[in-house]
């Protein structure tokens, strides 16, 4: 009877690997799908070096690299599969933004973290901003409009902006994030926001 059991477990848990691996497998092939439809509006490739992994996007706009990929973030004790826009930038200082209501404080923070510099003493448009230059970050958020640009860009819950790279990410919803229309709507903004902030340098 216990021999039984076990294996009527083993055959459910069976089950459930296959159904998620075959909609794993689903859902990889309609973001290549979409991101084969991405080369119409951003000229570029999409690579993917076996089925098994998700497919990203290299291509050029305006002169700009933009690149879009996935990772695995750990938070916590969980591990969240992210999707991530890159684009190039020359900016004069580095903030990140996080979203107030979607980052909790923690004790012991992530390298990542604290490499970008402290918090700021302030939630700036519900947003924890951190910068090794409170000041010239502040500045940056300003002079830059930020205020009036970070709501083109809501759905993102971490935005690291600067010096390099325009770097925003959010835990990935399904295939629908990756539709061509979606990335052009968030693309625009990035290369708006890009321009932007390096038309206002931090202060000598």
């Amino acid at each position: 009877m216990q021999l039984q059991i076990t294996l009527f477990f083993l055959s459910i848990v069976a089950v459930i690997g296959i159904a998620q691996f075959i909609h794993s497998w689903i859902d990889k092939g309609k973001i290549r799908s979409n991101f084969e439809n991405l080369k119409n509006d951003i000229p570029g490739e999409v690579v993917q070096e076996n089925r098994l992994l998700y497919p990203r996007y290299r291509g050029e706009i305006e002169g700009r690299q933009f690149d879009l990929f996935f990772k695995v973030v750990k938070v916590g004790k969980k591990h969240i599969l992210y999707y991530i826009y890159s684009l190039k930038s020359n900016i004069s200082c580095n903030l990140l933004l996080l979203k107030a209501d979607a980052f909790k404080p923690i004790r012991v923070e992530p390298e990542a973290l604290t490499a970008a510099g402290p918090a700021a003493s302030e939630i700036r448009e519900g947003y924890q901003m951190r910068s090794k230059d409170e000041a010239a970050a502040n500045h940056m958020f300003e002079g830059a409009g930020l205020k009036e640009r970070l709501p083109t860009l809501q759905e993102f819950s971490s935005l690291q902006l600067g010096p390099d790279a325009l770097v925003v990410g959010k835990p990935y919803d399904g295939p629908s994030d990756t539709e061509a229309v979606n990335i052009m709507k968030n693309v625009r903004s990035l290369v708006n926001l890009a321009k932007a902030m390096e038309a206002c340098p931090t202060p000598a």
